[in-house]
């Protein structure tokens, strides 16, 4: 408020520094609400996992018959009985079923319904008939609208009639019904006589149907009778049995009216064509079978047939030996495994079942402290992120759910189709090798232990797996997924095949666990659809991408290359030194590179305002006051992030565009603004000549920053030989140390050392001596006027008693000095505005 009386001058705030109150309270809760997520994932994790986990019949989905046990000897600690299999409970049920006789019982109404049945039949015929004949003869008088009115009545009789023919045969008996009608028929003057043939028909099916009722016939298919007997229940307390044989079934009364009616037809209407079809149409409208099925007596039957099985079919005493250790497993070893532990569990009850179900929690606990130890302890910064604990944790539980499911089903699929070593191949690919090797490995400890501590299939997760992980560990394309798909088939072979010869198993089994794992190495194809979903979905950038990335022909860079030409140029300079300094120390080299690709691309949107992209004579800046220079030279890390994010990019790689400067000092143009003020710095805010940052966090944007500064001022030197190279990179790096810039990184003194000798290696390559052709050195003694002696490297004077000597930074002109001073600008030839160029350095 004082301020806007102008009673107080607010203090310009440092770019790039937070100083709102409550910044340590708000990081504190960050921090808070960070660990209750990574605790809520953990707690989920487990969780999850040991849901998955067999509950008390681990034997059932871990021990198949034909594999060898790997345990020692096992013999019987208590007596317990012997239980049936699933399979031969039900298969003694069905042997129930086969001989407990179905119960019927008679149904006296059955001729009454018959003939109920040809009377509505007959009513029915009637009214179709009757609706028929008008409709023909409202039509023959040119009745239209009448005879549509008969026609969707007659139609509607004709749905809901008891009897079902197809349209050929109702018009079969239509036809025949208008040639007894005298007129109805206009074809044919001659009317035939007796009944319609419907009707005739409907007669014979009627007399077929009372004769069936004197075999006896029920209401069920004959064939799912299953007993050579039936039971007919007269009453409550009279029964008789009589034979299958001797009675008949719903389709076979239909098949036997069909067999007894072609003579009958083919005697009454000698010149008609075959009307058995009609026939049985209207004795399946008739008929009503008069034995009918009683189910709740037949199954109440069957039920105190069941209840009298016996679940056990022997014993075993204590101390008989159950199993030996590497003894082939037979059916009744299996059987007798199961019953031992459906015995314990049934006498120790609860308390059996949390202490199976809390051992496997602590194993599980175990198994997975590995695993996060090791990142909490060797990849923190991978911990720390929870957009990175995400899909580790998303994968473990995919393929522990896999587990799950398989393991409930082993009559249909085996363990060793769970593709786990996709978890080693995305993982590796979207983090590191050692990453991917610790999952590989954890995940394979679980599975061995929900199969029983199955050593056999643990040892071949982790051997296929890790021939995965070091088949993608330099991966340089998509296609490499079908390389590694091989070689992961290849180590599960191996192991099984060694497996075969040293536990002497079956070749059946050895054979379905060879297309098992074939299926596996198909299914590990799949990695590459995941992959491109997990580094979209949580903002992870893998050396695939930053491979894309580095196409010079992207979008991107080639607006770059067109609009700002020389930026296009230095970023591909600064591109090889950060490269090969990067990979110098054992930094990611390929980030490194994409990032110097595109850390100035925001010079695109005003590329006259920088040095390496204006013509001589132009440099808009000597219209302008060094602050708003410096205003515009810093835009360029604002307008670059803005395009970046437009054109999505990945963040690690926008990370590049504010940290290649951090908060260093727009030098030049802060020495030209204190010149102007008469020397007077105090008159000079600072902040207002600082880039935005922040400042580099990581070693690839330290080696960066580094590199930017180094190439821009490396072009400021008339004649580079090694000496002033090396002079020129020791001052740069010292500047840019005492600054600070270099502070939030994992720079060591042997790494940055490492990096300065790549750094003077490349450009020595870059500003070799060039042989010089007879007449060259005459015409460029003509072309250019002589220039004084250049001032040694060790007399040079310091940045501070030189403001003019300062690196050439963003459109700073060539230095005034052979050897140029580090100041803390950002020194890169593209960051700083052009003065007046006065030809070669002096």
């Amino acid at each position: 408020m004082l301020s806007k009386f102008n009673l107080f001058r607010r203090k310009s705030k440092p770019v790039g520094q937070t100083l709102e109150k409550g910044r340590e309270g708000a990081e504190r809760r960050r921090i808070q609400k960070n660990r209750l997520v990574k605790a809520g994932i953990f707690a989920v994790l487990l969780l999850l996992t040991w849901l998955a986990f067999p509950q008390v019949t681990v034997y059932e989905y871990t021990v198949a018959v034909g594999d060898a046990w790997q345990r020692e000897t096992l013999e019987s600690p208590v007596d317990f009985p012997i239980y049936k299999t699933p399979d031969s409970l039900a298969a003694e049920r069905r042997r129930v079923r086969e001989r407990v006789a179905p119960v019927f019982a008679p149904f006296p109404e059955a001729e009454a319904d018959i003939e109920a049945n040809r009377r509505r039949v007959e009513e029915q015929l009637n009214s179709l008939f009757e609706t028929y004949e008008n409709m023909l003869a409202n039509r023959a008088r040119g009745r239209i609208r009448e005879a549509e009115q008969d026609s969707l009545a007659f139609l509607e009789y004709r749905r809901l009639a008891r009897v079902k023919l197809t349209p050929s045969q109702w018009q079969r008996l239509l036809d025949d019904y208008a040639q007894r009608v005298p007129g109805l028929d206009a074809a044919t003057r001659e009317v035939l006589p007796g009944p319609p043939l419907a009707y005739q028909l409907l007669d014979l099916a009627a007399q077929s149907s009372r004769s069936r009722l004197e075999l006896g016939v029920i209401d069920q298919p004959l064939d799912s009778v299953l007993t050579e007997q039936i039971r007919i229940r007269i009453d409550e307390t009279n029964e008789v049995v009589r034979s299958k044989s001797a009675l008949w079934g719903l389709e076979d009364a239909s098949d036997l009216t069909v067999r007894t009616l072609e003579p009958v037809l083919a005697e009454r209407f000698p010149d008609e064509p075959p009307l058995t079809s009609i026939t049985v149409a209207f004795f399946r409208a008739l008929f009503v079978p008069n034995l009918r099925y009683l189910r709740a007596e037949t199954l109440a039957l069957y039920a105190d047939e069941v209840a009298g099985m016996s679940p056990t079919f022997g014993k075993v005493s204590q101390g008989e030996v159950i199993v030996r250790e590497g003894q082939t497993i037979s059916a009744e070893a299996r059987a007798k495994l199961l019953s031992l532990e459906r015995f314990m569990a049934d006498e120790g009850g609860p308390t059996f079942v949390w202490r199976r179900s809390l051992g496997q929690f602590l194993m599980i606990l175990g198994t997975y402290a590995i695993f996060f130890l090791y990142l909490f302890a060797l990849r923190r910064h991978i911990f720390d992120d929870n957009r990175r604990v995400v899909p580790i944790a998303l994968l473990f539980l995919v393929l522990i759910g896999l587990f799950a499911v398989v393991l409930r089903a082993p009559d249909f699929i085996d363990v060793y189709l769970v593709p786990v070593t996709i978890a080693s191949l995305l993982l590796t690919v979207m983090f590191d090798s050692r990453v991917g090797l610790f999952a590989t490995l954890t995940l394979a400890l679980i599975g061995g232990q929900m199969l029983n501590y199955d050593f056999e299939f643990a040892f071949a997760t982790i051997f296929a797996g890790t021939l995965g992980i070091f088949s993608v560990r330099d991966i340089k394309n998509r296609g490499q997924f079908f390389v590694s798909s091989s070689v992961i088939f290849l180590g599960y072979a191996f192991v099984l095949t060694a497996s075969y010869f040293f536990q002497q198993g079956t070749l059946e089994r050895y054979g379905l666990e060879i297309l098992y794992v074939a299926g596996n190495a198909f299914f590990v194809l799949m990695a590459y659809p995941l992959l491109w979903f997990f580094e979209r979905a949580f903002d992870i950038t893998t050396d695939l991408t930053l491979l894309e990335l580095s196409n010079t022909n992207r979008p991107l860079l080639r607006e770059l290359s067109v609009k700002a030409p020389g930026s296009f140029n230095h970023s591909l300079q600064v591109a090889n030194l950060a490269e090969a300094a990067a990979g110098g120390i054992g930094a990611n080299a390929l980030l490194a590179r994409v990032g110097a690709l595109y850390h100035d691309i925001g010079k695109m949107s005003k590329p006259e305002y920088f040095v390496e992209n204006q013509r001589a004579g132009l440099n808009p800046h000597t219209q302008l006051k060094p602050r708003m220079s410096a205003l515009i030279i810093a835009s360029h890390v604002k307008e670059g992030m803005e395009m970046g994010r437009k054109a999505k990019l990945p963040k690690r790689v926008l990370d590049f565009i504010p940290s290649h400067h951090g908060t260093s000092r727009i030098e030049y143009f802060y020495r030209k603004a204190v010149e102007q003020a008469e020397g007077d710095e105090s008159a000079v805010q600072d902040a207002e000549f600082r880039y935005p940052g922040p400042r580099p966090h990581s070693k690839e944007t330290g080696i960066l920053m580094l590199a930017d500064s180094v190439e821009a001022a490396s072009r400021s030197l008339a004649e580079p030989t090694h000496k002033r190279l090396e002079a020129l990179v020791d001052m740069i790096f010292k500047a840019r140390t005492e600054d600070g810039q270099l502070s939030d990184t994992d720079l060591t003194f042997r790494e940055l050392a490492q990096v300065r000798e790549t750094f003077l290696s490349v450009l020595m390559g870059i500003y070799h001596v060039r042989v010089k052709y007879p007449g060259q050195e005459e015409e460029q003694e003509a072309k250019s006027p002589p220039s004084p002696e250049p001032v040694p490297a060790a007399e040079a004077p310091s940045a501070t008693a030189l403001p003019e000597a300062a690196p050439a930074g963003d459109g700073v002109p060539e230095a005034a000095s052979t050897v140029p001073q580090p100041a803390s600008e950002g020194a890169s030839a593209a960051e700083e505005p052009d003065a007046p160029r006065s030809g070669s350095a002096s």
